[in-house]
């Protein structure tokens, strides 16, 4: 099988502000403030040299739920004022912006940034920008879970509908998008799955993200701290991607399963 192209859909766990912080001798909101202009010049990038879905965890819905309050009414701050720049840009250059993730216990002025957003920028189709704030993978696979319920009770679908694909999906290489993924928090998207996640600071852990829609992603560990990881880092990155032979599970000279 060829090595990969562009992907299509990156997704990043951009970990490390704190530690940034420490090493440098700042407080941890400086790092954070760091690592949101780090956000915006990445979110940035990505469009210009084309990739079409960027998926940004903000936070886990483990760790919002664990920090501290004066950090946590920082951070809502920071999150907003992230999306009230970028907004301007999303409407200028055709990127839909979507939340991903938990809004019961988001402050409601974030949640209602965030639902503007979303409406303002629903018609566009150019490029997806995923926010997951408040998101975790158990935690997505458990509100599906608890919608499929619902349905099932009220025979909107059944049981041995879940794994049929959704109508109208053209058949490629990776997974094939089921009834089952239109309960996910990327059920409307053109490319829900993953190709690339690329996870900074050196920790080599996934810790939960996405983990039906990453199933076949390529995986990145970069040693840098998110604060130092440039432009010029992503690219590194995307040029080692495209060095990848992705197989979907299938053998070296076989079809992808899907």
């Amino acid at each position: 099988m060829a090595a990969a192209q562009q992907p299509k859909h990156v997704a990043i766990i951009p970990d490390g502000n704190t530690r940034w912080a420490n090493a440098n001798g700042v407080s941890s909101f400086e790092g954070y403030k760091q690592g949101a202009e780090r956000g915006l010049e990445i979110m940035r990038h990505s469009r210009e040299i084309g990739v079409h879905t960027l998926t940004f965890w903000g936070l886990s819905t483990e760790n919002w739920r664990n920090r501290p309050e004066g950090e946590l009414t920082f951070l809502v701050d920071l999150f907003g004022s992230m999306i009230d720049r970028y907004l301007e840009e999303a409407l200028k250059h055709n990127v839909r912006v979507v939340h991903l993730g938990n809004t019961a216990n988001l402050p409601a002025s974030l949640i209602d940034k965030l639902a503007a957003a979303a409406k303002q920028t629903k018609a566009n189709d150019a490029h997806v920008l995923n926010l997951a704030l408040d998101y975790g993978g158990h935690d997505e696979l458990l509100r599906a879970t608890e919608a499929i319920a619902r349905d099932i009770a009220q025979d909107k679908v059944s049981l041995a509908e879940l794994s049929q694909p959704l109508p109208g999906v053209a058949k490629s290489d990776g997974p094939v998008p089921t009834v089952f993924a239109r309960y996910l928090d990327t059920h409307d998207q053109p490319y829900p799955f993953p190709d690339f996640i690329i996870r900074t600071s050196g920790e080599m852990r996934t810790s939960g993200f996405m983990p039906w829609q990453a199933v076949y992603a390529e995986l990145y560990f970069e040693p840098v701290f998110w604060p130092d990881f440039t432009a010029e880092k992503f690219d590194a990155a995307l040029r080692e991607y495209q060095t990848r032979q992705r197989r979907f599970g299938g053998g070296h000279d076989e079809e992808p399963t899907g």
